[in-house]
């Protein structure tokens, strides 16, 4: 035991006069967390748009009013022609354009035309005639993604404006727009009421920041015991190789804990994101899952001879790791193989605990079966890289 003390403190030393490496490990995952927070959002705002109106009566012109007032949009004026519409979405100038056809105002007014019913009732737009006025859309679907989140935005404030003009005329005769709609919808969305993405995507972004300083700076430090040949100098040494890499081990695992609670700090003062789960809950998941992060740098150790192949190596990791771990898509929408594949991702589930810890509150009773993956998983890691590391060194 006082042995492991011994390369415990004598890892702490080492980082305390290494001073630009202990500020860099500090300052620079906090200063991503920042960055990235405000940068990766699924929210798609001023999306440029422009119109080609061929009907230019005052119910077109009050749906474009419409959608250049809305925040979600930047109205980049009207288009001559369809091939001037063309043209401005070939160029990148706007990523939606609005066709209005030619009689659009003629077409509303008697799809929304009031015709006596029976018993002093009425209905409205009468016969295939009055099927609707058709507004076309042009998207520019080089970013799927992005495409469809703004079509869908846009959709929604166009079919907002016809709501809005069907219940203006219906209220000029006396008619309620509620009564002629047979559901009503009552919304309650729970745990994001706004529906903000970055109360989804920070806790995700501090757990790969975490991933990326314990593994990193794990595999780092034995490596570079290796490249300065004061290795070979602890094996001779009474400590056996156990006590080498726990030891190196435990500074980067207090390390990592300090970086999440900084994270949690932040997330909460500078997002406003709502932590609502229990701390010593999430220390506990949280240890379990930092077996599988120091023990992908003490098994990177062993096979690189270098820092720079052990970065290539760790990264190499990383980045499977992070796209199959539901940061950017949900686990859900992947091909049913990939999924099983994920289920090896420690990743994967220390995202969906500390997601679940934030906005829902969830503890052990909901969680506990990520909890057992997440240490079975590092169990395993961590126990290959030690052995492989006693072979490499024995």
């Amino acid at each position: 035991m006082n042995l492991f003390r011994v390369i415990v403190l004598k890892e702490f030393q080492q980082l305390k006069r290494d001073k630009t490496s202990l500020r860099l490990m500090i300052m620079l995952p906090m200063i991503q967390m920042i960055v990235l927070g405000y940068a990766l959002t699924t929210e798609v705002k001023h999306t440029p748009v422009a119109v080609l109106d061929h009907d230019g009566g005052p119910d077109s012109r009050s749906m474009i009013q419409a959608v250049s007032n809305n925040a979600l949009f930047d109205f980049r004026g009207n288009a001559a022609s369809e091939s001037d519409l063309k043209t401005m979405l070939d160029r990148g100038q706007v990523k939606l354009g609005i066709i209005i056809p030619q009689g659009f105002s003629r077409q509303l007014e008697n799809a929304t035309r009031l015709n006596p019913g029976v018993a002093g009732t009425a209905s409205v737009g009468q016969g295939p005639e009055d099927a609707g006025a058709k507004v076309q859309l042009w998207v520019d679907g080089q970013d799927a993604n992005s495409a469809g989140v703004a079509r869908g935005y846009l959709s929604a404030v166009l079919n907002q404006w016809a709501m809005r003009h069907l219940g203006t005329r219906l209220e000029a005769s006396g008619i309620r727009l509620d009564q002629l709609i047979p559901i009503a919808t009552d919304e309650n969305v729970l745990f994001n009421p706004l529906l903000k993405s970055t109360w989804y995507m920070v806790p995700g972004i501090a757990v790969i920041l975490v991933t990326m300083v314990t593994a990193l700076l794990t595999g780092f430090s034995i490596v570079r015991e290796k490249e300065a040949g004061t290795l070979e100098q602890l094996m001779v040494t009474p400590l056996k190789p156990i006590h080498v890499v726990v030891g190196k081990a435990v500074p980067f695992f207090i390390i990592g804990v300090v970086e999440l609670m900084v994270a949690l700090v932040i997330a909460q003062l500078k997002f406003q994101v709502p932590f609502r789960g229990n701390y010593l809950t999430l220390l506990a998941f949280t240890s379990a899952y930092m077996l599988s992060s120091l023990g992908i740098g003490i098994f990177t150790s062993t096979v690189a001879r270098t820092q720079q192949q052990a970065l290539f190596i760790i990264w190499f990791f990383l980045l499977f790791f992070m796209l199959l771990s539901g940061f950017f898509l949900p686990v859900e929408n992947m091909p049913h193989w990939v999924q099983i594949v994920t289920l090896a991702n420690p990743v994967r589930f220390f995202m969906h605990v500390l997601r679940e810890m934030f906005l829902k509150g969830s503890g052990f009773p909901e969680l506990w079966r990520e909890g057992a993956a997440m240490l079975g998983i590092g169990f395993c890691v961590f126990t290959f890289s030690v052995l492989k590391f006693n072979r490499k060194t024995g």
